[in-house]
């Protein structure tokens, strides 16, 4: 499936991305499965147009399946009321966690992951989340200098810039990747076949080989936790070819 402006999503179950990914200049593809099968879960993405443009968000609040659907829900109702007019995402952040207060639990929480996709830089704001991972000839963990607790939990983000070259690729999860475990409860490595299935030809094929050795790492089709994946690289119209 081809979302307006050129963003490749293929999905189990995802909700489509409705802002053009092309401003900013950023190919993306999106894989969702809730946890073992369930028509809804606790993982959460969504992109609105920002001030200075296209605006990512992806969550995952605490539990799984559809006793953590209503939860998710909340948190993108809150991101799609106040994402497009709010400069600063760390600030967005805090908003955030204040909207969503009166629905949590003494004891629930939401990681949150948001990334602002400037021409020139991504801006990220991390809340308790697994750090993005950027894919060129090895695999880098992007961890946030100044780690903050997810929201619910007294979250103090602040902003991190990356820039993501041309041959490089930037993978955002949840916990439903790294987290799975074999038979013998080993976790999911993120090493040299996932970097191989992460540098395939097309971000479709990279998702899908991905899955595909998540899926031969656990010996289940289904996973037992939500899992979301965004794989987003530049699009190749942002570097034209010259005469």
């Amino acid at each position: 499936m081809l979302e307006p402006g050129g963003g490749v999503v293929r999905t189990d179950r995802a909700r489509p991305l409705p802002t053009p990914m092309d401003q900013a200049c950023l190919a993306l593809a999106v894989r969702v499965r809730p946890a073992a099968g369930a028509p809804l879960g606790g993982d959460v993405h969504a992109a609105v147009p920002a001030p200075a443009g296209t605006r990512l968000l992806l969550g995952d609040v605490k539990g799984h399946g559809p006793t953590a659907a209503p939860l998710a829900a909340a948190v993108l109702a809150a991101f799609h009321h106040t994402a497009a007019t709010e400069l600063d995402p760390a600030r967005l952040a805090h908003t955030l966690d204040a909207c969503l207060t009166p629905d949590l639990g003494q004891e629930d929480f939401v990681t949150l992951l948001l990334a602002d996709l400037r021409p020139d830089e991504i801006r990220l704001v991390n809340c308790g989340h697994p750090p993005p991972v950027r894919i060129d000839h090895r695999i880098t963990f992007l961890p946030p200098p100044h780690p903050s607790p997810p929201l619910g939990l007294s979250p103090e983000p602040g902003i991190q810039r990356i820039r993501l070259l041309p041959h490089q690729r930037l993978l955002l999860h949840t916990d439903g990747l790294t987290d799975a475990r074999a038979e013998d409860g080993t976790c999911f490595p993120l090493d040299q076949r996932a970097l191989a299935a992460l540098r395939a030809p097309t971000l479709d094929q990279a998702l899908d080989r991905l899955l595909d050795l998540l899926h031969r790492h656990t010996g289940c089709s289904t996973t037992a936790d939500d899992l979301t994946l965004l794989l987003l690289q530049s699009a190749p119209a942002a570097h034209p070819t010259p005469p």
